[in-house]
């Protein structure tokens, strides 16, 4: 690791190798905050991989075979950063876009708070300011929106910081562990953040800054993957944290599927009640993990 590195980001790729490069442009622009870069290729077609290597950019680039889901093509981001001896390290969604001014207010804040976990920006969203999530195992609507009335603080104690962009200190991977794989997509990120405060470390949103997110707006995987992997893993979520309440838990998502179901029915959008069918079966028999091949052929 050069010394003057403090930082490592782990980008992952699925298919989308022009938005990474620009998100790769963009950390390499900045002048003031160097950053190593670890680009995970998450099982691409060939033309995707061969934009990535033949990039001019300078970036740490691992093509997997297959496609590991966002939480395992990240644990290899982070074990490489672990093991090249980084103090940080950020999860940065290729959809996002972070200032570097900003990422260095999360760098001060995090270093000046031993007892800080894993913190992240204000995420604009459409227009919205998100001040991290809440718990995904009780709420429908899980993400916070920020009113400056929320804390008297720049902190907010969170019960998770999303993915989309999230600074970590490499305690909180080396007491909780790396993201849990059988959650795939979705729900990884706050069965992480339970675990880095099951541990003795907090996780915050710091209001002194913010970043952007803008989703794949494919309407077509957010009615299916987004929708099963979503309900599918709050199932997931339940048996690894409520240990004395699960069945109860478990039935107010059945209930609420069932609900989401029929929804989706009577607006005539067949692939999303279907996915959420799938979703609902599955968290209840408890098939985890890769699950794509019910919806890409």
């Amino acid at each position: 690791m050069n010394k003057d590195l403090q930082l490592a980001i782990v980008i992952i790729n699925w298919n989308k190798a022009q938005e990474v490069l620009h998100c790769v442009y963009m950390i390499s622009s900045w002048t003031e905050l160097k950053a190593e870069i670890i680009v995970v290729d998450n099982g691409s077609s060939p033309e995707e991989a061969s934009l990535l290597l033949n990039s001019k950019f300078r970036f740490q680039l691992i093509i997997n075979e297959n496609n590991r889901g966002y939480a395992g093509g990240n644990n290899i981001g982070i074990s490489k950063g672990i093991d090249e001896g980084f103090p940080y390290i950020m999860l940065l969604n290729s959809d996002a876009t972070i200032s570097e001014y900003c990422l260095r207010q999360l760098l001060e804040c995090i270093s000046n708070s031993p007892e800080l976990g894993v913190v992240g920006p204000l995420l604009d969203e459409g227009g919205k300011n998100y001040a991290g999530g809440r718990n995904i195992g009780i709420h429908s609507m899980t993400r916070i929106r920020y009113n400056p009335q929320m804390s008297n603080s720049d902190l907010i104690n969170v019960d998770y910081v999303p993915g989309s962009v999230l600074l970590a200190r490499r305690e909180a991977f080396e007491r909780a562990g790396m993201l849990f794989e059988d959650f795939f997509f979705s729900g990884e990120i706050a069965d992480f953040c339970k675990r880095v405060q099951l541990r003795g470390l907090k996780c915050a949103v710091f209001t002194g800054c913010h970043a952007s997110h803008a989703p794949d707006a494919d309407s077509t995987m957010r009615d299916t993957l987004y929708s099963y992997y979503t309900l599918r893993n709050r199932f997931l979520f339940i048996r690894r944290h409520f240990r004395y309440s699960t069945l109860f838990w478990s039935m107010r998502w059945v209930v609420e599927g069932i609900e989401q179901i029929m929804i989706a029915l009577l607006k005539g959008n067949r692939a999303r009640a279907h996915a959420l069918w799938l979703g609902l079966r599955d968290g209840v028999l408890g098939k985890y993990g890769d699950r794509n091949a019910q919806f890409i052929s």
